[in-house]
């Protein structure tokens, strides 16, 4: 089980981390300079929630495949990439995703946006979060041998 746990979760990276960087560095950009800006949003933002669920369910099964090798599928530095990488996942999809919906309804609204709920500072913000995901994920490819 211990080989078979450690294949999978090999292939899991790697496909995680492909997707992040494909999705994140060719697919988002040529996307917007090919449609039409609000379709291209649409195109791309359910493409990173796809991107999202599949990286956090990638997460939970590397880490129970991990835990089934006892340990020796990932290994510690492994480990603690995979629950960074799922951390910043969450935070930067579903936590500012959040607030950038609430901030831009405001707005819509005809209402002050806050701070703090500012659609643009939290879209680099998320994108920064995002890039910091899609450098652990190719420290993730790299300990996962």
């Amino acid at each position: 089980m211990p080989n078979l746990a450690r294949i999978l979760v090999r292939l899991i990276a790697a496909l995680w981390c492909g997707a992040l960087w494909c999705i994140g560095a060719l697919v988002a950009p040529t996307s917007f300079s090919m449609l039409d800006a609000a379709v291209a949003a649409e195109v791309v933002a359910r493409m990173f929630q796809v991107l999202a669920m599949g990286g956090l369910g990638g997460a939970v099964i590397m880490l129970i495949l991990d835990r089934l090798a006892h340990g020796q599928a990932l290994q510690g530095p492994g480990r603690r990439t995979v629950l960074l990488m799922a951390v910043g996942t969450g935070i930067g999809y579903f936590g500012l995703n959040t607030l950038m919906d609430h901030g831009r309804a405001l707005a819509a609204a005809g209402q002050a946006v806050p701070a703090w709920a500012d659609p643009g500072l939290l879209h680099n913000v998320s994108g920064g979060i995002y890039f910091l995901v899609a450098l652990a994920a190719l420290r993730l490819v790299a300990v996962a041998r």
